[in-house]
């Protein structure tokens, strides 16, 4: 999961002249009053716009976009023959290394070139994404979604808040001393008592960070007895997968609501968990979500998983139609309490390579994997996963503080109990483990080649 909101903080468009101000607030202001008025659409209401939002961009894909006018063709298809969301099932999916192959094949040619913004991806994969965005539209869209979030805690984007993301510096303000942004990469002992005056004396409404990140700052304050921040109403955990016993931590530690949001640089993709559930509502204003199985075949029973294979609405520069996101999503069927008509993951296990392998070749998720390190020991400052093996991971682990044989006799009777033998574990200590070059923390390093 890359986060657009990382680049957004990076290059604000409150911080630029007046005239940009203006062009990206209208843009936020035009999509935030549509959001606001489909928040409480029926399943038809909603099946007919995505529909009609289908048609309408693979008419103009076809006419303007050469790599679609040539599969198209290849395929024998016209727009017309796709009048549905099941009739997308006609095109194949699009991998990323198709996206890199046909890297100016994807740009519509009915945009002027002042438009496109070349970006990449997060790289969690280890290969980042090269592609282009409509130059400050992208990011005004994006904060018209994330507004809708913000209004269920009475928060606003113009608040003040704090970012903990993948900066070089250490700390830095924006937007007139209003956002405060710290690094991922500076997260230690040694710099958290400068933090947290800094967070206490801005009284931030709330905290949008990568969950590692923001579970680090959380640690920190319940070892040493800190009392949480009264002016923070939420905490959003956006560009990692956020795991059950870390929100469970973040919201003993900060009193507070902690909100999940799964997005992507490319613009194809925006759910967020609500204020009675913690189920991702996949928005559909954004684009067109499908939950694929291994086989090809559409997700439909409850509690399975798929890839989740997305269309999205709000790029026609670059436009990316049945695009894999390597991600995976759990189909969940009942509706939520919040009303919405929105399809609902009740999780996301991250990436197809987040996934261990056992002695008898499966596929175990991550999910309760850290969450069983942390149960078992407050005496673990950070620790990854390795697999090389089938059957068999490396736990790498910091020491922290008061880290005791007893610690280790935990974790490993632990592991023991909840795998039976399918996972040999095998412990090292370290000094550090090094984060992506975007400030993220990766919990699985993965050798084997995971075939979902």
């Amino acid at each position: 999961m890359t986060n657009i909101l990382q680049r957004f903080v990076q290059k604000n468009p409150l911080t630029g002249d007046a005239l940009k101000i203006l062009t990206h607030y209208r843009h936020f202001k035009k999509m935030y009053k549509f959001l606001k008025e489909s928040y409480t659409w029926s399943e038809e209401q909603i099946r007919e716009y995505q529909t009609q939002q289908l048609r309408k961009l693979l008419h103009h894909a076809y006419k303007n976009v050469p790599y679609y006018a040539k599969l198209f063709d290849k395929l024998k298809l016209k727009p017309k023959d796709i009048s549905s969301v099941e009739d997308l099932q006609k095109l194949p999916l699009l991998d990323k290394q198709t996206v890199r192959e046909n890297l100016e094949e994807f740009k519509a040619k009915n945009f002027p070139k002042r438009k496109f913004e070349y970006i990449t991806t997060g790289g969690s994969t280890g290969f980042p994404l090269g592609l282009y965005v409509e130059r400050g539209v992208a990011e005004a869209i994006h904060m018209a979604f994330l507004q809708i979030l913000l209004d269920q805690v009475d928060c606003h984007f113009t608040d003040r808040q704090v970012h903990i993301i993948g900066i070089e510096e250490a700390c830095k303000y924006q937007v007139f001393g209003r956002i405060l942004i710290l690094s991922s990469f500076h997260m230690k002992d040694e710099n958290m008592p400068t933090f947290i005056r800094k967070i206490r004396r801005l009284k931030p409404k709330f905290i949008l960070g990568f969950p590692s990140a923001v579970t680090i700052l959380a640690r920190y304050m319940n070892k040493n007895k800190i009392e949480p921040f009264p002016s923070v109403k939420t905490v959003i955990c956006s560009g990692e997968t956020l795991y059950d016993w870390q929100r469970e931590l973040l919201e003993e530690t900060f009193k507070c609501r902690v909100h999940a949001v799964y997005s992507h640089n490319e613009v194809s993709v925006f759910a967020t968990t609500c204020a009675y559930s913690n189920d991702y509502h996949v928005y559909p204003e954004y684009g067109i979500a499908e939950l694929i199985r291994k086989d090809g075949k559409p997700v439909t029973k409850e509690g399975e998983m798929g890839e989740i294979v997305v269309t999205g609405f709000n790029n026609p520069l670059f436009p990316l139609i049945r695009y894999r996101t390597g991600d995976i999503g759990v189909l969940a069927h009942q509706k939520c309490k919040c009303g919405r008509n929105y399809l609902l993951l009740k999780r996301i296990e991250g990436r197809v390579q987040d996934f261990i392998v056992s002695k008898s070749g499966r596929y175990i998720p991550l999910t309760g994997f850290y969450g069983l390190v942390a149960k078992c020991s407050n005496n673990v400052r950070n620790c990854q996963l390795v697999q090389e093996v089938e059957g068999e991971v490396i736990l790498n682990i910091v020491k922290d503080k008061g880290y005791t044989d007893e610690d280790e006799n935990s974790i490993v009777r632990a592991f023991e109990k909840r795998f039976g033998g399918e996972v040999d574990l095998i412990i090292r200590y370290v000094d550090q483990i090094p984060l992506t070059s975007g400030g993220k923390f990766k919990f699985l390093i993965q050798k084997l080649p995971i075939d979902y």
